[in-house]
């Protein structure tokens, strides 16, 4: 990104748990429920749910006054959908369906997961805030890839880091992603620790050791 050569290797996770990729899991119960195009009250609040690779999005909801988002990503991936962030025209069309989704939205929080959490990272990297409406970005057991490389949040936007160890097990630091079906900016994998330091934020351990969502973070519930 912002230059960098961009590699593709592919993926957010290990082909074996590629159903878990999905990350379509919020609980909604209670909910009302409408088309990915119902309309948001003006400047409500809104969840933004970037799924994995091998997944898609689903349906707009709407609980307790905060709106759930679920776009669809912009590329094929694992026989559905993934997020592909680089090189820069693809970060930009992938942005472009994000922005559309919170076209109406207030406050904004971006949840994201694995293949989804590495599009986050990479948007919060970027310095997105949505005209200023981007409260926080959630990153849940991401890719380790290069899109954190000179990370340059926006002012004012919180990042939350969570992770399973289970991507981790399966390729450490320096693994090439292409070998892993893995959607991967730079080729090869950080390690969870370098990629803290570099998004700037401590590690948390998700109350999961294999590769699914956390699907309800108490960052959720934490708005201004």
């Amino acid at each position: 990104m912002r230059g960098r050569a961009a590699v593709v290797g592919a993926a957010a996770v290990v082909g074996v748990i590629a159903g878990a990729a999905c990350g379509g899991d919020d609980d909604s119960g209670g909910a009302t429920t409408a088309g990915p195009t119902a309309s948001i009250p003006v400047d409500g609040r809104c969840v933004v749910r970037l799924h994995g690779k091998g997944g898609t999005g689903g349906p707009t909801t709407t609980s307790d006054d905060v709106t759930v988002i679920s776009p669809t990503g912009n590329s094929d991936g694992w026989g559905a959908k993934q997020w592909l962030y680089f090189p820069a025209a693809e970060y930009d069309a992938a942005v472009a369906i994000v922005r559309d989704a919170v076209a109406g939205c207030g406050p904004i929080i971006v949840d994201g997961f694995s293949n989804g959490a590495s599009f986050a990272a990479a948007m919060y990297c970027h310095g997105e805030s949505f005209d200023g409406r981007l409260v926080r970005v959630i990153v849940d057991d991401p890719v380790t890839d290069h899109a954190v490389d000179d990370c340059t949040p926006a002012p004012d936007v919180a990042v939350t880091l969570y992770a399973t160890g289970a991507l981790e097990t399966q390729a450490p630091a320096g693994t090439a992603c292409d070998g892993l079906d893995w959607t991967c900016e730079g080729g090869e994998t950080l390690g969870i620790e370098a990629w803290a330091t570099a998004l700037g934020v401590p590690r948390q351990q998700s109350p999961h050791t294999d590769h699914q969502p956390y699907a309800d973070p108490p960052e959720l519930n934490d708005w201004p």
